[in-house]
């Protein structure tokens, strides 16, 4: 038995593309997917379209992710009062005008967390952050982890969200983290799709972790010619220094900028985060190795 695990795919379809071109060759059995299939990328209409045939042709396990729960929230809807603020929602508006009524209710119908029972092996428990809530980190020795684990039934978790690679023993639980095929956080060698492949053997499940080379540049330039740049500025910006290698994160981005904002006004409440808190932010980060622009492409290479 071989079950592909893919997870926060972010919209990056050709990413996702090269995965499956990969996984043709490997006797998949069954998909797991756990989560984020929304996010940075223009590529969300081909990931949907996608996972909706891939289902009708082999079994697919699938959760939603905190992306997900976005859509569901409205977050993504058109809120006018937030118009000015770009960089901070124009991914999640971007993200709900690729959905249809119909993706809407498949989201909706997606549990957040599901066991895997397959005759002869261990059970599994899929979730995106951690069983009790999608946004919720799963790391090594984190202080909430033994309490986390405690209410998990299986022996072996699989789960998202951090974009890291990760194998995990705590508590007399086995957790595994694929990576992310859309946007992965790698410390050295470069930038690569991630995914795991879970093989059977007498009742224990055993990883192989892959990661693949495939067309970065291709993706950028995706992004600029579907107006990602203007959709959100300074949020794509960074999308396009992560996958050309630079040590930074939206996470950390965002909260740099309203920290910037909350020192110059005095406070600062999401989404409501200026476009010059943000450029301040991205133009302040510590690497500033590359390029965040597409090659040859029209944008101002502005804050490299």
């Amino acid at each position: 038995m071989n079950i592909a695990v893919l997870s926060d795919i972010h919209g990056n379809e050709i990413a996702l593309q090269s995965c499956m071109k990969y996984l043709e060759n490997q006797s998949i059995d069954a998909y797991c997917f756990l989560g984020d299939y929304i996010g940075e990328f223009p590529g969300i209409r081909g990931v949907m379209d996608t996972l909706c045939a891939l289902q009708k042709k082999v079994p697919c396990y699938m959760i939603r992710g905190n992306k997900e729960e976005y859509m569901l929230s409205g977050m993504g809807d058109a809120h006018p009062e937030w118009d000015s603020y770009p960089s901070t929602v124009g991914m999640l508006r971007y993200g709900r005008q690729q959905l249809t009524q119909e993706d809407l209710s498949f989201i909706k119908a997606l549990p957040v967390t599901a066991r895997i029972s397959i005759d002869g092996m261990k059970d599994l428990r899929i979730c995106h952050g951690t069983p009790r809530a999608v946004r919720e980190d799963m790391r090594p020795q984190n202080s909430q982890n033994k309490e986390i684990l405690a209410e998990v039934e299986e022996e072996y978790m699989l789960c998202g969200h951090t974009h890291r690679v990760m194998a995990l023993r705590e508590y007399g639980k086995t957790i595994w983290n694929p990576g992310s095929v859309g946007l992965p956080i790698i410390e050295e060698g470069g930038i690569k799709t991630q995914f795991m492949i879970l093989h059977s053997s007498n009742g224990a499940w055993h990883p192989e972790f892959v990661a693949l080379d495939y067309d970065i540049e291709r993706v950028i330039q995706d992004m600029y010619e579907n107006g990602l740049y203007e959709i959100a500025p300074y949020w794509t910006r960074t999308t396009a220094c992560i996958l050309r290698g630079e040590h930074v994160t939206h996470g950390t981005m965002l909260g740099r900028a309203m920290a910037l904002c909350e020192q110059e006004t005095g406070r600062c409440d999401w989404p409501a985060v200026p476009e010059i808190f943000w450029k301040q932010a991205f133009e302040e980060r510590p690497e500033r190795k590359v390029l965040c622009m597409p090659k040859g492409g029209g944008v101002k290479n502005d804050g490299i």
